[in-house]
Parts: structure tokens; sequence; C-alpha cells
């Protein structure tokens, strides 16, 4: 490409016709990998590169950061489309956002979060989070890792930190990894600490070969770290969880999850479209696929509402109300059991063909990718966490 057409395109917006033309060329890219990158259980290193390119890894950063600033509605079309052609790469780059939008956002005053942060958005950077340890049992608001202060080492912290799993970790130029304030305080008083990959030793405790969303390469690893003080962030991390880390990857998590249901859909009618040619398939059939439609159709509008619930938070810069956080837990559990539903009777529809790992109308690498959606933070735990917020907003009447 000639350097007239790229300076031309550096400047142009990334909105309208070009975000569409960007986010198609990472898509074709990641289908052309996908099938390797699954049977593999391998980082998907060429979308990875596709999104470096196309600026879109900085997607969530606001233009006074150097970044395309795209709104959440825009952010949530972004995750859709690439999901329809390769989960785990959208998966990445939902979870990528989510912790770029909490460095952007919570950095304070501090010039050297400052300085990362637009490095991260100059260069694009893969940001990847430690937040889980054996002992939270996936509460991710709890830590046993501790920040220590060295006896002669002055304006540096230590860490060591066992995390179950870190999605993509051996990739990412950052880990921004929570911890408690001290070796004193409670296992809810935690810190989240920006840590460069050349500043961690990461140790991998794990093997990587799961059900689905295989390419998000997310085995365990004890990480140990010395960093400058001015690398912790200065607000809580229950703070930084409910005003920004939550709602943003819920909201994109649902959006990767729609796509991945939306791309079901659309081979189950490819389906029956061909056999209504040939004057086959029966009333049972036709029922799965309007239930599908149905099911579809109310996961959008779900999804629509809470983009716009999300993008108000986010602007009003707030912490959530007990009523907020609801909706947020909602949206992910509502999403997950409803994407995988929706893949389900894509399968009783699509039959054989969709049984089958190969072939244009196969749904299984879609099932086994939407099986992991209840279990990213467990919905279990989420519906608990939510009935407790409900009693908390005594005059609601639900």
């Amino acid at each position: 490409m000639c350097a007239a057409i790229v300076a031309l395109e550096e400047s142009e917006p990334l909105r309208g016709e070009r975000l569409t033309r960007s986010v198609d060329a990472v898509a074709h890219t990641a289908a052309d990998h996908a099938r390797d990158v699954d049977a593999g259980a391998r980082l998907p290193v060429e979308a990875i590169a596709a999104l470096r390119e196309q600026n879109l890894l900085a997607a969530v950063a606001p233009r006074d950061l150097g970044g395309p600033g795209l709104s959440i509605r825009e952010l949530a079309v972004v995750a859709r489309r690439i999901a329809r052609d390769c989960g785990s790469t959208a998966m990445i780059w939902a979870m990528h956002q989510g912790q770029l939008a909490c460095l952007c956002r919570h950095r304070g005053d501090a010039p050297v979060l400052l300085d990362l942060v637009r490095t991260a958005v100059a260069e694009q950077w893969l940001i990847a989070s430690a937040t889980s340890e054996p002992a939270s049992g996936g509460d991710i608001r709890r830590s046993t890792a501790a920040l220590v202060v060295p006896a002669e080492a002055g304006g540096t912290v230590t860490l060591a930190k066992d995390a179950t799993t870190v999605s993509y970790g051996a990739a990412a130029d950052l880990l921004q990894v929570t911890a408690r304030r001290n070796p004193e305080a409670a296992a809810n008083d935690q810190v989240l600490v920006a840590v460069l990959r050349e500043q961690a030793t990461l140790d991998r405790k794990s093997t990587w070969s799961p059900l689905g969303m295989r390419g998000t390469s997310s085995p365990g690893f004890r990480l140990t770290a010395t960093v400058p003080e001015e690398q912790v962030f200065g607000d809580p991390f229950a703070d930084i969880a409910g005003a920004t880390m939550v709602p943003l990857t819920h909201t994109l998590w649902a959006a990767v999850w729609l796509g991945l249901a939306g791309e079901a859909v659309s081979r189950a009618v490819k389906v029956s479209r061909r056999r209504a040619a040939g004057n086959r398939g029966g009333d049972a059939v036709r029922q799965a696929l309007g239930e599908a439609r149905w099911r579809l159709a109310s996961l959008e509008a779900l999804l629509s509402d809470m983009a716009g619930r999300t993008q108000t938070l986010l602007d009003e810069g707030a912490q959530p109300t007990a009523g907020q956080s609801v909706h947020a837990n909602s949206l992910k559990v509502a999403a997950s059991e409803t994407a995988l539903d929706i893949a389900y009777l894509s399968l009783r529809v699509c039959g054989m063909a969709g049984y089958s790992e190969e072939g244009p109308f196969s749904v299984a690498r879609i099932i086994r990718d939407l099986s992991s959606a209840p279990i990213m933070i467990n919905n279990s735990q989420l519906l608990d966490t939510t009935a407790q917020l409900m009693l908390m907003e005594r005059q609601r009447n639900w």
C-alpha cells in the first residue's frame, strides 16, 4: 500500500465504513486460522496481529489518549462481528478492552501510569489480567497474594501470585494483577498493579486443553514481580471493578456470545433453505428454528439495553448502584445461558451437518465455545451476589 493511502487511512477516524473495513479484515484473518487455533489450543497470533494493524486493540481508549474512543455500542458491534468467525479472538479482544479501559480510566494523576497508557495505545499493547487464585473460588474480589515493600529497595513493591487462569498471559505486553494492599490487609482490601511483561516472571502451572475457547490460552501461572510503587493504581480494586471492569466486560462478553449464537442461527437458516428446496424437514425442525430466532431477538434487545446503561455509567464515572450491578450481573447470566440454548436449537435444525466438526453447517465449535460462558465467573456465584444486591434495594418492586 502506498504511503499516501496509509497516511489517509491513519487520518480517517475509525468510524463508519472505515470501522467496518477494519473489523472485516480482522474477522477474515481470524476465520482463516480459526480451525487450526481450535485444534492446537493456540493463541490466534495472526488475528491479534491484524487487530494491531487495524488499530483495534486501542478501540476503547479515548481520543485524548490517542485512541479511537469507540462507544459501547460500537465496541459491542466489533465483538459480535469477530465472534462469528472466531470466538477465541473475539473473547481475547473483549477481555483486553476491559483491561485497557481500567488503565485509561483509573490511572489517576500518576505520571508513570499515564506514560504506560499512552504507550499501550500508541504501540497497541495487549493487556491481560491476573485476578483469580485457588483459594478465592473464582471470586476476583478476594486475594491471597499481597504487596510487600522490601526492606532495602526504596520505592518498589514485590508480589507473588498463584493465578489459576491468565488468559493470553504469555503473549501480553502488560499484566494487571490484583493483590491485597499489604500482608496484614483483609482479603477484599485489594489493589491493582500494572506489571510490564519484562518485570514479571511467569512459571506455568498447568496445561491448557479445554472444551472450548481453546485459543484464549488460559493456563495457570505462578507470577512474581518487583515494580515501582507508582505502578500501583491509586483507586481500590473494588472501585475499579465496580465502575469499569465488571459492567464493560459483562457487556462485551455478552456481545461475543451473541455473535456466536447469531452465527449458529445463520447456519441453521441455510440448512433449512436447502431442505425446503428439496421438500424436506418437518414441523419440529421449523419450530426449533423459530424458537432460536426469538431467543436471539430477546438477547439482542437485552444487549442493546445494557450497552446504553453501561455507556451512561462510564460517562458518569460513578460507582454503580445496587440496581445497576443487578442489571450487569443479570445480563451476564442471561446472555451466557440463552446463547448456549440458541446454539443447541440450531444444532437440532442442522442435524448431523451441525454435529460434524467440519463443513459449512457445523455448529460444533460454536457450542464448545459457548459452553465456557456460564462458568466465566460462575453463574451460581453471580446469582447469589445478585440476590444479595436485590435485598439491598428495599423499595424496588420486583
